[in-house]
């Protein structure tokens, strides 16, 4: 996981009549990815395809033997995974992938061996899902055609390539708004693109939401393309902020966090200790969100103090919580003050006896009440009967 800043600039400017008044306002939102995987392909042995890894072979385009990974052609550092397809039926490899975040992206490297100048495409990459026994829907891919373009469906063309030359490709999808940006060796060549599936808009049953992997794919013209560096990851804004329930009393609480990395779990701390919470462990969940207790009841110096909560990416989140004190105090009429018993238990006694030391006091005059309550009961039953 990783952090990262985007930097939006607001221009505003106002005219008037004798006055004319510009400014600019820079205002920056943290960011940040989580990945779901990343794949270099160098733990496989070459010649075999990558079923260790979780990859699945959804069709076997020229058969299964020849998609493999290689050790002779690689963007980094030594190997990558090569697919080789036949015309009308793809050589399709995937890998399934989980995340409920809106915000979801891809990095890839891309080669093809040659071009043949027919009107479709040989390399693809994207999400997907599978739509057995013979198609697989793809949402927002990106073609490598046959005639030397990179090319998504409903804007066409965006930019030509050569081939056997390493292409990274990056992709970010908002599943809720149904939009998504492409950017090609880190140049955006696509921006808020409409999010279609490789048949066209996508259909009343057809929804981002429905994605199940990352894929990539090799068809029509057959020609070796090779897949390389891919990580899959899942976007978020990070907005950290955390509320308690109540701000002051006895030193418990209860918490609410929002804005932190999802799925991620959180360390609460009083005044820089950490401390215990219900439940534990304690985890956002996928929103980045969480609730929990803490109870610091051997916290009896009245006063205010720092509950902090932070998440695995070191985002951070304070509140205060003011401690009320657990002695209390009586005021005289001539404003001078009474403690309870407090300052007559010795230093060296136990925090309990101090925090409790009311009852010291109390405890006597209450068993007092309670004898002379029972002797007017008994002297009452005694002259019942002695009428």
């Amino acid at each position: 996981m990783k952090k990262f800043e985007l930097t939006f600039t607001v221009f505003l400017t106002l005219s008037l009549t004798f006055l004319a008044l510009s400014c600019t306002v820079q205002f920056k939102v943290r960011a940040a990815e989580q990945v779901i995987f990343e794949e270099d392909f160098e733990s496989y042995q070459a010649g075999a395809f990558p079923t260790s890894g979780d990859w699945k072979l959804w069709y076997d385009g020229m058969g299964s033997e020849h998609q493999f990974i290689v050790d002779n052609v690689s963007s980094s550092p030594t190997k990558s995974l090569k697919l080789l397809g036949v015309n009308g039926w793809a050589a399709y490899a995937a890998k399934p992938i989980e995340t409920d975040l809106p915000l979801i992206g891809f990095n890839a490297s891309v080669k093809v061996e040659s071009l043949g100048g027919d009107d479709r495409d040989i390399a693809r990459l994207g999400f997907a899902a599978l739509v057995p026994p013979v198609y697989a829907r793809s949402y927002a891919p990106i073609f490598f055609t046959d005639y030397g373009t990179i090319k998504v469906v409903g804007e066409g063309d965006l930019q030509s390539y050569v081939a056997d030359r390493w292409y990274k490709v990056t992709v970010i999808m908002d599943r809720n708004a149904e939009t998504y940006s492409l950017w090609v060796d880190d140049v955006l060549v696509g921006e808020n693109l409409t999010v279609m599936t490789n048949r066209g808009p996508m259909t009343a049953e057809e929804t981002p939401w429905k994605i199940e992997a990352f894929a990539v794919s090799q068809n029509y013209h057959s020609t070796n393309a090779y897949f390389d560096d891919i990580t899959v990851f899942s976007a978020f804004e990070a907005d950290p902020k955390l509320e308690l329930e109540p701000t002051s009393g006895i030193a418990a609480t209860t918490l609410v966090g929002s804005g932190f990395a999802p799925n991620s779990e959180i360390s609460v701390t009083w005044n820089g200790t950490t401390v215990h919470t219900v439940p534990s462990p304690l985890v956002t969940d996928g929103y980045g969100s969480f609730t929990a207790i803490i109870s610091v009841l051997n916290q009896t110096v009245a006063g205010s103090y720092d509950v902090s909560a932070v998440d695995e990416m070191g985002y951070e989140a304070t509140a205060t919580f003011e401690v009320v004190s657990a002695c209390p105090t009586s005021t005289l009429e001539d404003n001078s003050t009474i403690n309870f018993g407090a300052d007559h238990i010795p230093a060296s006694a136990p925090a309990s006896v101090a925090t409790w030391s009311p009852l010291l006091v109390i405890a006597p005059a209450v068993l007092a009440v309670a004898v002379i309550y029972t002797r007017g009961v008994h002297v009452s039953k005694q002259e019942k009967r002695t009428q």
